[in-house]
């Protein structure tokens, strides 16, 4: 805590110095700066060398029928920083280490129903219900899910059918899958 007052207090009395500096002394001040904070066990480290991992993929037709724990292929990709989405499968895989937030959105129409899960490895995380037998006829009803879930570099992450109730998701620009590294 010692060595952090005293390079503050260094920084703040060459910053002040710094206001009638030219250029090049700015620069040589910088070098110097960046020699003391090296010293000390600082690293630099940028935003722009982090690696950004996101997608988003919509439906884009209308699912019937999908049996139990059959993954939902949202078949049209938005975006896909990383490459963790695959279209093939449905399925999310982890570039690296970390927690990722996921989203889900479905939509049905009147009288039909289509629930979901979002799984790890297999593995039930959260739940999604939609349920459009609820809704007045010739409407829709939307439901959306989000969850965040630490994943090891390898692991997968989809969208399911849940139980026998994979009966009618409405494809076009409602239903979505997406997610993001924290």
């Amino acid at each position: 805590m010692y060595r952090f007052f005293l390079l503050s207090l260094f920084l703040a009395v060459q910053f002040i110095a710094t206001l009638s500096d030219t250029p090049h002394q700015i620069v040589t001040k910088y070098k110097n700066y960046y020699t003391i904070c090296s010293g000390l066990g600082y690293k630099e480290k940028s935003c722009a060398s982090r690696d950004v991992v996101a997608f988003h993929a919509k439906l884009r037709d209308s699912i019937s029928n999908l049996g139990s724990k059959q993954p939902v292929k949202f078949d049209t990709v938005m975006l896909n920083e990383g490459s963790g989405y695959d279209v093939k499968t449905g399925k999310f895989t982890a570039t690296e280490d970390g927690v990722y937030s996921f989203s889900w959105n479905v939509l049905v129409y009147s009288g039909k129903e289509f629930h979901t899960e979002i799984v790890k490895n297999g593995n039930a995380i959260a739940y999604n219900y939609a349920n459009g037998r609820i809704v007045k006829s010739g409407y829709y009803l939307s439901s959306s899910s989000t969850v965040n879930i630490k994943m090891k570099k390898g692991e997968q992450v989809w969208v399911t059918a849940h139980g026998n109730h994979g009966r009618f998701l409405y494809g076009g620009i409602w239903p979505n899958f997406s997610g993001f590294k924290l």
